[in-house]
């Protein structure tokens, strides 16, 4: 998963703790009834928890994506689908969401991961152990009293899970919060950067796009006049995903720039680009950086057609 940027996740922290408090203060006070009074408000408790439980995987799904921006390169266990999916699916439900909370806690610990690191052999928080086990006790103890008339003794053991699953799970999100936003707010996060754009000068915008695309075979990225009628034309190698050429009118050709365009198959690409007239200085030379052959563009700048050796 490639890094994204580090956004805000204090407003949503805010709301989780609020709706797990209520969600909290609603199972305490079901149990309390039906203790003292025998009474029960099972049709009103989902009205409670359905939002709390939508509140949280919205905060998960944010604090998952600021996960992989504090530590780039460090894969998670789980897939995205499974932040909703592993919630409600038997079986997964009872070990998937501790995996998921415990990959973004560690990828969100001051400093992060470094990159390729494998999460199954990073230390697991207590905190999240303590969470996670709290949690699966009310839910059984939640599926007994359905089966069954709740006594005393699961009344009482609802209210203990309760406050101690609400608390620690408050405990949970509080702490991952408060990793990314100090990551976020004291400088420890820098930015994933690219290189987008290599500035070309060209003679005529439209001789060049025809160069770029009808013989290299480029892909046309933007072609866009603005109302001052300078146009803005980037196009790129055909499967590259970042950095493209920005196509500048100019009133001379740039002569000294030379360029690197890195292929995956030489020969083909090397055999294709000279069926479509590009001149090629020289025959394909080796050397120890890898396979290279030379060309200019129509305005005089320098192409190597690179193929690196195998690493």
């Amino acid at each position: 998963m490639p890094a994204r940027s580090l956004r805000p996740i204090r407003p949503f922290a805010a709301l989780v703790v609020v709706v797990i408090a209520l969600v909290a203060v609603a199972s305490v006070a079901m149990s309390l009834a039906h203790l003292l009074h025998g009474a029960t408000w099972r049709l009103r408790y989902p009205l409670i928890y359905l939002p709390a439980g939508f509140a949280f995987v919205c905060w998960l799904a944010r604090a998952r994506a600021n996960a992989y921006a504090i530590s780039p390169g460090v894969f998670h266990t789980y897939a995205a689908p499974f932040v909703v999916a592993g919630w409600v699916l038997p079986v997964v439900n009872l070990f998937v969401p501790k995996g998921i909370v415990d990959d973004i806690w560690a990828t969100s610990r001051p400093g992060g991961q470094p990159s390729g690191t494998d999460l199954v052999r990073v230390r697991r928080s207590k905190l999240v152990w303590a969470w996670w086990v709290s949690w699966l006790g009310l839910v059984a103890v939640h599926a007994y009293s359905v089966r069954s008339a709740p006594g005393p003794v699961v009344s009482v053991a609802t209210i203990v899970l309760s406050l101690a699953a609400g608390a620690l799970a408050i405990g949970v999100v509080l702490t991952i919060t408060r990793f990314q936003e100090e990551a976020r707010t004291k400088g420890t996060f820098v930015p994933a950067q690219r290189l987008g754009l290599v500035p070309v000068v060209v003679r005529d915008q439209d001789e060049a796009v025809a160069f770029y695309v009808g013989t290299l075979g480029f892909d046309l990225c933007e072609d866009r006049t603005g109302e001052d009628g300078e146009r803005w034309v980037t196009v790129r190698p055909h499967h590259a995903k970042e950095t493209a050429l920005l196509l500048v009118r100019g009133a001379a050709p740039a002569g000294e720039r030379r360029l690197v365009l890195h292929t995956d198959d030489f020969e083909l690409d090397h055999g294709r680009m000279a069926s479509a007239g590009v001149a090629f200085d020289a025959a394909p030379r080796r050397e120890f950086y890898g396979t290279v052959a030379s060309f200019s563009d129509p305005d005089g700048n320098r192409w190597d057609l690179l193929s690196s050796p195998a690493r």
